[in-house]
Formats: structure tokens, sequence, C-alpha cells
């Protein structure tokens, strides 16, 4: 019985793809000067990772995309779908969907997502990291962990990325986080050769929360909520252990600990506690001995972590014209008119001590760095397109926030160091309701200009019922040719 069920779904399937081939072509939409890619529901793939979920409804929705101008789409692979058993990787559903883009001429944006799907905005699905390396991490404190004791399942620790406490692959000897995360793209790029280039043209390296960059500073499921600092994320015991040895070896075994003067409330403002006040002073503010050395060490921590993971990308895909890599960070725009940058700092992003600039020209720099020397393209993907700080800031002025004049700053690091800059929207929004949010998109690409400044490409979220309405794509279609 259930051969036979399985025979007709398999029918069905191959009935409806070839319905789907024969939909008439409308006149081709044109492009503008900056590729648009839009990205798909979290729940792509369905549970068992064998095929795209309702392919009767997304399939059409995809060629609504191709008919209206979108370059491609972004997907995500998650870590926990793939790798259910150490070494076994089933990338069944996502082969199936790269084909599909394959016949309707998209482009495809693949995320290593080594992190859950779960617990963040706008995440409707769960996926949590695999079992086999969540149990090990959580036994043995390689789960990053606040002041209070509260670990993130979100994804591993950075300070896990040289621990062999995992598994190797069919269970037989034991792998460092990174060598988990480095066997998992050579199993995609072996699996997906023959699209490497020609369909799947971008790899963005999950690194953190949200497949970000940073530290899990604020958590919704613990209680976050905006414009909250968010809190310090170094007390899981291999962190501890790092920022021990750290000190020591600069012969400063007083600073081997994280500082009491850091945030107890995820929701406080920053002048809410020692660190970041503007008022406070002394050897465990953020300008003092204890609270400088701590917060350098935090932001250079997480930049070795993510140089680490991009060179592991480079050395697991084969070098190929037109696949480039992207690393994604966070737009945390609240408080980052005060003048201790505390929401970026909790997150790693720790501003320069001397010009109160952001980190990211150090994070510029680390790209460009990495793309030099293993010769391939790498960018520098920026989220919060859409926010003008007249939209964020007088409704609510102790947020300190300024989304453009952030954007401007990584524009600037970024033209800096050579890196290209793609971006995102940081909230989903209807695309016929919402012409304030595309026309602050479109001045945000730059699309007119020759150098570094014009962003490389934009990904709009999310792509739903709502999205693939004809309304939206005719909005879509309007827009792409504009930008």
């Amino acid at each position: 019985g259930s051969f036979v069920a399985g025979v007709a779904v398999f029918a069905l399937r191959e009935k409806l793809l070839k319905l789907f081939r024969k939909f008439e072509t409308e006149e081709p939409s044109k492009q503008g000067r900056v590729p648009i890619f839009v990205m798909m529901p979290l729940d792509t793939i369905t549970n068992d990772g064998k095929l795209v979920n309702d392919l009767a409804t997304r399939g059409p929705w995809l060629k609504g995309l191709a008919n209206n101008g979108a370059t491609g789409i972004m997907v995500d692979v998650w870590w926990g779908l793939v790798e259910t058993a150490p070494g076994t990787y089933n990338f069944e559903g996502y082969l199936e969907l790269c084909k599909l883009c394959k016949e309707l001429g998209l482009k495809l944006q693949a995320v290593m997502s080594f992190h859950q799907c779960g617990g963040n905005v706008g995440d409707n699905v769960s996926f949590p990291i695999p079992s086999w390396a969540l149990e090990p991490a959580r036994a043995q404190g390689f789960l990053y962990k606040d002041r209070d004791g509260k670990i993130s399942e979100d994804c591993l620790s950075l300070s896990a990325d040289k621990q062999q406490i995992f598994p190797g692959k069919g269970g037989t000897g034991k792998r460092d986080a990174i060598a988990c995360y480095s066997d998992f793209m050579a199993a995609f790029a072996s699996t997906f050769a023959p699209f490497l280039g020609s369909t799947i043209v971008e790899i963005q390296v999950g690194m953190g929360p949200c497949g970000e960059l940073r530290y899990p500073s604020y958590m919704m499921s613990q209680g976050w909520d905006y414009p909250g600092v968010g809190l310090i994320m170094a007390h899981d015991t291999g962190m501890e252990k790092m920022l021990k040895e750290a000190a020591a070896a600069a012969g400063k075994p007083q600073f081997g600990s994280v500082p009491a003067s850091c945030p107890t409330n995820t929701c406080g403002m920053p002048e809410d506690c020692v660190l970041f006040s503007a008022k406070s002073s002394g050897d465990s503010h953020r300008t003092g001995g204890h609270g400088a050395f701590f917060l350098e060490w935090y932001h250079k921590t997480l930049l070795s972590h993510g140089d680490t993971i991009l060179r592991a990308a480079c050395a697991a895909f084969p070098k190929i014209q037109d696949l480039s890599f992207s690393i994604k960070v966070s737009g945390i725009h609240w408080h980052c008119m005060h003048p201790s940058r505390a929401t970026e700092t909790c997150a790693g992003y720790v501003p320069s001590l001397e010009t109160g600039s952001g980190a990211y020209s150090n994070i510029a720099k680390m790209l460009g760095g990495v793309a030099k020397q293993t010769g391939r393209d790498v960018f520098f993907n920026f989220t919060c397109l859409e926010m003008s700080n007249i939209s964020q800031g007088p409704g609510m002025p102790h947020a300190d926030s300024s989304p453009e004049d952030l954007i401007a700053e990584v524009r600037r690091a970024c033209i800096q160091e050579q890196v290209p800059l793609c971006g995102e929207n940081a909230l989903q929004f209807g695309l016929p309701e919402s012409d304030w949010a595309l026309s602050q998109i479109r001045t945000q690409t730059r699309g007119w200009a020759t150098g570094h400044d014009k962003m490389h490409s934009v990904t709009l979220l999310r792509l739903d019922d709502g999205f693939a309405r004809p309304s939206s794509l005719k909005t879509l279609r309007k827009w792409v040719a504009s930008v």
C-alpha cells in the first residue's frame, strides 16, 4: 500500500512539474542594475529533508519571481535537517529545489545554516541543531551562556571551534566544530558540483545566531525586548577558559574574568550599567583597564572565529568563477548613537576606543584579507536596509537608533577595504503596501554608482502567499527595473 501511494505521489509531482514547464512566459521583465534575490520560506524543505514542501503552491511562486525580474532566491540549508547522523547528509529536497531553479533560470544563494530555526523574529517552524552536536556541547559547556547561567541553543559557542568533542563521520572518532562545519560544506559542494557557479552563485557562511557573525546577546526566548542592550555572552565554560588564558598570556591575570560591570538586565539601557554608562569611569568601565581589555578580547575572538570558518568554507568549495561567499552581519541600529554603542558591543561589534567608530572596518578588513589570500570573492552582507532614521527615531528617542548612519558607516568600511556590500531588509513587509520601504532600499543600493559604494545585490524577505500575490509581483517587477 505505501509503495503504491509513493508511486502515486511521485507521478503527481511529475505531472505538476510538466504542467509547470508548459506555463506561458510573459513579456520578459527588465532587471535593474542591482540583482534582487528573494528569501525562501523557512520550511522550504519537508521535515524528512526529501522534498520541496508544497511544490504545487510554491512552484508557481518561483515561476512568478522568474517572470517578474528577480535574479534568484536565497534558501537556508539547515544543518539539523541535513545531517541528522554524524557524516550522513541528506540534500534530496535541496537538489529538487536547485533543479527547479535551473529550469526557471533563477540563481541560488545557499546559506550554510549552522544555527537552529526557531525562537527568533518571524520563525514559524523549528529545526534545532543536530542532537549529536547539541548534547555534547551542552554537557561540556560549549553553548553560549549569560551571567545568570541561561544558555542559547541557537548555535554552538565559538569556544567549541577547536574542541574535539563531537562524533566523527559514521560515529567513529571525534571532530571539533570547525571540522563538522567543513565536512558539511564539502558534502554540499560535492553533491551540488554540477550547479556551482551556474545556478548556485553564492554561499552564505553561517557563523552564529541567525547565521550572523555575532554573539546571541539579544534573545527573545530569554525575555529580551526592543530596545534592550542585551547581555554579554561569555560565560560558557569554553569562553571563560579562553578569557583566562588570554589574560595570562597578556601578563594581566587579574583581567581573566568577565567584568562585574556588564549589563544585568537584557532589556536595560546603556546608562543602567557601569560598563557602558557615559557617567561612569574606572577600571571596570569600557574605557578602563579591565573593561577595555575584556571588550577587545570579546571582539577579536569573534573576528578570529569568522576568519576560521570563512577559510574553512573557501577550502571546502572548489575555485569556480561566479561562485562567491558572503558573511551576514546584523544591523544593530539601536543605541548606535550612544557613546558606548552598547547593543552592538554585547553582540561583539565593539567600537574603537580611540575614534568611537564601529567594528565594521575590522570585519571588512578580515573579509578582504581572506578574499585576497584565497583568491575568492567575499561579500559583506548587512541587514536593516529598509529602515530610515525618521521611521525609527521620533517614536522612541531613548532607543538612540540611527539605521541610515549605521549603513553609511558599513558602506564606508567596505569601500575602504574594497569588499562588495550586499543587503537585506530586517523585517518583512508587504510590497504593494510599503512603497516607503522599497524606496528606502532603492536609495541604499546606489544602483547608479560605479564603485564599491554600489550594492552588489539585495535579498528581500520573505517569499510567502502575500509576496506571491499578483499585486506584489507587479510591484516587484516595476521596482526591480528601477533599482
